[in-house]
């Protein structure tokens, strides 16, 4: 299951980031990382983006980008 299957308010656990590249170093940067708890704040217009809590931090990304986070609750 991804980030991007949980609905607005729903938080889960961090199982793997499926992402490569300065987007894997941006999510990790900002404590997104394997085994942390990640909470889907709200969705955009349309669901084509999403944003996104973990801790203090809150980061909008694209829904490509929130299926490659996979999360299990």
């Amino acid at each position: 299951m991804s980030v991007y299957d949980l609905k607005a308010g729903e938080s889960a656990k961090i199982v793997k980031i499926r992402i490569s590249g300065s987007g894997a170093e941006r999510l990790n940067s900002l404590g997104f990382e394997e085994g942390k708890i990640v909470t889907v704040l709200a969705f955009s217009l349309f669901k084509t983006g999403v944003l996104l809590g973990c801790g203090a931090v809150r980061v909008g990304v694209r829904k490509e980008l929130a299926r490659l986070i996979e999360v299990e609750k």
